[in-house]
């Protein structure tokens, strides 16, 4: 990264200043996720910065205290641990994928907009959301992919190869409002953000409006920019070539020109694929325990490289050593196999002899089922006794030879199987509805033709797009009076305090006791059951000492502190408010053309009868589009209960250890997971698939 300074700057100087800043005032704030991240003020992050700002100390540290204010501002240490349950719809309406490395070693980024449907997308989520998706991707982007493409080749690999394919693409997204204002955001959020992490993109089946528009903007973009950007058309030959000397075949998708191709008879299926040295289990066992601020350096990356090399030929011999002994258990059961049939002297002996006698209940007896076999058999009955799970579960418990595990821990591990069965039946139920209604819709382009639709389609989507603003305006509305109502219940609650306060302060204690204090202006600590305490600190009732008079004086204090917060949400409510209010009215303004449209069009106008003709198509697909809503939703909240049901099986399990083991204070070890583990994998069948052969998926179903 040093080798691009420009004449003039000394570069170790500047790295060394900006490093100084962001350790004193400039960095992450106190306390937060983002200082308890050391990589995000190493020198490799640092380093993009200062490129991204031409080596000027004052600009890079500004846009690096920016860039820590947007992580916390986004709840970027919260996306990183939830799951986005609707990737999978996002995948589909949106194509794009991380997929394989190029022969540099740089992670391979495709991305297919003009496959984008953005009314339906908008459908199942927010723009919002999306904007957390793709933001959160990124940030594994620094944090998981780019350290494990280093981690393979054994130097720093820190920029990705980008295909764009813009087969598809049409005006309609470019008159698409929530569209265009989504693509703005986010250009403006990588460019930001996530400076200098692009080597390289390649653009193809680019259309001829397209590579007219670039002809424009292509004098206003720098030299070095332009040699990162390469555009095709729809010469299919012409781009693979190009490509494959990027990148080697069995990387590179069948659809541009490679042989990779993930479940062995569909092309796209390498859009929905999780295929990269980022689902490698040794590479990901490295990431997770090493500092990534070491493993981004080129001492530490060769060090790593050349652990894991040794690993990999360990594991080969021990798997050759098992397969040779496997063999040899072969051998030794087919000469035992040879003595049985022709026996010695001894063995006849052995032979003659009277066979034990087996109790004839050892017949009668079934192998124990694992408690995911109970509940499949007896899935109709909602009254099966919780016991006989337990009783079953103790023979399958992975636990016998370290001891019975405790009641407690058999109950909670039984309720996660519940739960994850529970889970599985919805996902079923969701996925034979997306089945279903792939059926259906199939059935209703053969009849009413996809011409027909696609005509209807500005005047259904502006209707929906119209019903979508209403709801939000109204959501929207709610919360305005929501913290109207809050911030006028406070400022009573601050007037009637303040005549207190001045009573007492006049040399009485007021009208209002102590118990009415406490109810009227509440501590932080004493909000939320004692969770709005600072942890390590002197408590504010501690500090008053017993003087009322003081105590009064901070619970004043915390009141006016809570009537100026609620003036702020209010200010930020009214302000979003009225960019409902904008959006709302566009499309009902959009709307209104195409009523107009449609009424001043005759009978037997074309647009008009492919509206009506139409209906029909979408009127069930927005049936289809709420009864996904719904089933997200509940799967959403099942997801939810059997994580949380997961973290006290594995807090039991950690307690009962440290329990074994003399210890009290369990240490809990946490590993972030990959954007593209973040699936619902029981998808797999329908939706997204490994290609990373058997080792993946056993670290998969050990998550």
């Amino acid at each position: 990264n040093l080798s691009g300074i420009p004449e003039g700057v000394d570069g170790l100087k500047a790295l060394a200043e900006v490093r100084r800043r962001v350790f004193a005032g400039d960095g992450p704030a106190p306390d937060s996720p983002e200082a308890n991240t050391p990589y995000l003020r190493s020198d490799h992050m640092l380093l993009r910065f200062l490129i991204a700002r031409q080596w000027d100390v004052e600009r890079a540290v500004a846009m690096l205290r920016e860039h820590y204010t947007w992580l916390a501002d986004a709840k970027m240490s919260q996306l990183l641990r939830d799951p986005f349950p609707e990737e999978a719809h996002i995948k589909i309406c949106y194509p794009q994928a991380y997929h394989g490395v190029d022969k540099q070693g740089r992670p391979l980024y495709i991305e297919r907009p003009g496959a984008l449907d953005m009314p339906k997308l908008l459908q199942t989520t927010t723009p919002e959301r999306l904007l957390e998706y793709i933001s959160a991707s990124c940030e594994l982007q620094i944090r998981r992919r780019l350290p494990a493409c280093s981690l393979l080749k054994g130097e720093i690999v820190d920029k990705s190869l980008n295909i764009i394919d813009l087969s598809g693409l049409g005006f309609g997204i470019v008159k698409h409002t929530t569209a265009r204002r989504f693509t703005l955001e986010l250009l403006k959020m990588l460019q930001d953000h996530y400076p200098e992490s692009v080597g390289q993109t390649v653009i193809v089946n680019a259309p001829w409006f397209f590579t007219s528009t670039f002809a424009l903007v292509k004098p206003m973009l720098d030299d070095k920019t332009l040699a990162k950007i390469s555009i095709f058309g729809t010469d299919c030959k012409a781009y693979s070539a190009a490509l494959l000397k990027l990148v080697d075949a069995d990387q590179l998708p069948a659809l541009f020109g490679g042989t990779c191709i993930c479940d062995g008879h569909d092309k796209l299926s390498c859009m929905k694929s999780v295929k990269g040295p980022w689902a490698d289990e040794a590479i990901c066992g490295i990431i997770d325990n090493e500092p990534l601020e070491e493993i981004m350096t080129p001492a530490g990356c060769r060090r790593l490289h050349e652990q894991i090399t040794k690993k990999g030929s360990h594991r080969k011999q021990e798997q050759r050593d098992q397969q040779q002994d496997q063999q040899g258990q072969r051998t030794e059961v087919a000469q035992s196999a040879f003595h049985v049939a022709i026996p010695g002297s001894a063995s006849r002996q052995a032979l003659i002899a009277p066979a034990p006698e087996i109790p004839a209940s050892a017949f009668s007896s079934a192998p124990p089922l694992a408690p995911a076999q109970v509940m499949r058999e007896h899935e109709d009955d909602e009254g099966e006794d919780l016991d006989t799970f337990v009783a079953l579960s103790q023979c399958m418990s992975p636990d016998s030879q370290q001891g019975a595990p405790t009641a407690e821990l058999q109950h909670a591990r039984l309720q996660a199987t519940f739960l994850l069965e529970e889970y599985r039946r919805h996902e079923e139920a969701h996925m034979t509805t997306l089945r279903q209604w792939v059926g259906e819709f199939q059935d209703l382009v053969a009849e009413i033709g996809q011409p027909t639709i696609e005509r209807a389609r500005s005047y259904y989507d502006s209707r929906s797009l119209w019903q979508q603003a209403v709801q939000e305006y109204v959501q929207q509305e709610q919360e305005v009076d929501r913290v109207n109502t809050e911030l006028a219940e406070a400022v009573k609650a601050l007037s009637r305090a303040e005549a207190a306060f001045e009573a007492t302060a006049a040399g009485g204690f007021g009208h209002l006791s102590a118990e009415e204090w406490a109810s009227l202006a509440p501590l932080p600590e004493e909000l939320d059951g004692g969770e709005g305490a600072l942890r390590g600190r002197v408590s504010t009732v501690e500090l008053a000492q017993g003087d009322e008079r003081l105590l009064r004086t901070f619970r004043l204090s915390a009141l006016g502190d809570r009537v100026a917060l609620l003036q702020r949400r209010r200010d930020s409510a009214s302000a979003a408010l009225s960019l409902k209010t904008r959006e709302l009215d566009e499309s009902r303004r959009r709307f209104e053309q195409e009523e107009q449209l449609q009424s001043t069009c005759t009978w037997n106008c074309i647009w008009n009868s492919a509206v009506q003709q139409a209906a029909r198509f979408y009127d069930r697909r927005q049936l289809h589009e709420t009864l996904v809503r719904s089933q997200l939703a509940a799967l959403r909240s099942l997801e939810a209960r059997l994580r949380q049901a997961g973290q006290t099986v594995r807090a039991l399990e950690l307690g009962r250890d440290a329990a074994r083991a003399g210890s009290s204070t369990p240490v809990l070890r946490s590993r972030s997971r990959p954007l593209d583990e973040m699936s619902i994998r029981s998808c797999d069948n329908d939706e997204f698939f490994s290609c990373c052969g058997s080792d993946f998926s056993d670290s998969d179903e050990r998550a």
